[in-house]
């Protein structure tokens, strides 16, 4: 009975959390406290324990509640009809449209359309399988194709014009005529418009060599009536003279000199592998102009025996 009374003065004495106006004590720690007094009162007097009412904490602020069970399913079930998918964003949807690129105007869809139908009609009317019956641009819009010539086509026509021309021998079609210059005597003019790099005339004559060339404009000099229409030049590394001193009818031989403002300028082209000595416009040349190229005389002594060579 001592004992009794010892631990029950022990229970009462025990001072609870709740009573410091912390947390209230658990219901597990009030059944284990609830189980001792009633073993230890059962063991000493042998007989049932007595029902004596379960202790309770005194409610505070803090107290919680016992969730139900019915509170859980019903918070399990809300849970379930949460969306898992991420919501899309403003930037996402950006991104895509960027992606994505601008809507077709009206007119690529209008474009669109109308090869659809032409390609529907020409199917239609073509019983070929598909596989054969791929149409082309062309089938609907016509190739434009440009009139103009190419370098090469162009320098074949004039190789071409050029070559018949010397052949012909004839200077009267060639777009010059034989005119009276002041303080000149004769010489060319153009009747026709020239291109630059256009064949005017061949300064033609006799092709020489060197040697002969010298003794004929030796014999050339006792007679100051003749004058000299010698022209020389070198081509591939050999020296050739056009003796053209003999009235043969080209023209030519009858252009002047101007060594500041010449519009024809000399060329030699092979035919039938002989060099044949051509002059081309330098610029392009008015129809009226006299034509003019510089005969390439430097030396002294030709300068002081013709002073219109400097001009």
């Amino acid at each position: 009975m001592a004992e009794h009374d010892q631990v029950t003065s022990q229970v009462a004495s025990r001072v609870t959390r709740s009573t410091q106006g912390k947390a209230p004590l658990s219901q597990k720690g009030s059944d284990i406290l609830e189980n001792v007094v009633n073993i230890v009162e059962g063991g000493k007097r042998g007989a049932s324990p007595a029902q004596t009412p379960t202790p309770q904490s005194p409610l505070t602020p803090h107290k919680m509640s016992r969730v139900e069970e019915s509170s859980l399913s019903n918070a399990l079930q809300k849970l379930k009809l949460l969306s898992l998918t991420p919501k899309k964003t403003t930037k996402d949807t950006k991104i895509k449209k960027r992606q994505a690129g601008p809507p077709p105007s009206t007119q690529q869809q209008e474009s669109e359309t109308n090869i659809q139908e032409a390609q529907a009609v020409a199917e239609a009317s073509n019983p070929a399988p598909a596989a054969n019956s791929r149409l082309k641009f062309t089938n609907f819009f016509p190739t434009r194709r440009s009139d103009r010539k190419s370098k090469a086509d162009l320098l074949k026509e004039q190789t071409d014009s050029m070559e018949a021309a010397l052949t012909a021998q004839d200077d009267t079609k060639l777009g010059i005529e034989v005119a009276t210059m002041d303080n000149k005597g004769r010489g060319i003019k153009a009747v026709k418009e020239f291109s630059k790099g256009e064949f005017v005339v061949e300064y033609a004559g006799d092709l020489v060599d060197v040697k002969t060339a010298e003794d004929l404009e030796a014999k050339y000099s006792m007679d100051t009536s003749k004058g000299c229409y010698m022209y020389y030049f070198k081509y591939k590394g050999k020296q050739y003279c056009v003796d053209a001193t003999s009235e043969s009818g080209r023209f030519g031989r009858l252009l002047n000199h101007s060594r500041i403002h010449p519009n024809c300028r000399t060329k030699v082209v092979m035919i039938d592998d002989t060099p044949r000595l051509i002059l081309v416009a330098k610029q392009d040349i008015l129809a009226g102009t006299e034509l003019l190229f510089d005969y390439g005389d430097r030396s002294k002594e030709s300068l002081k025996a013709h002073p219109w060579l400097s001009l």
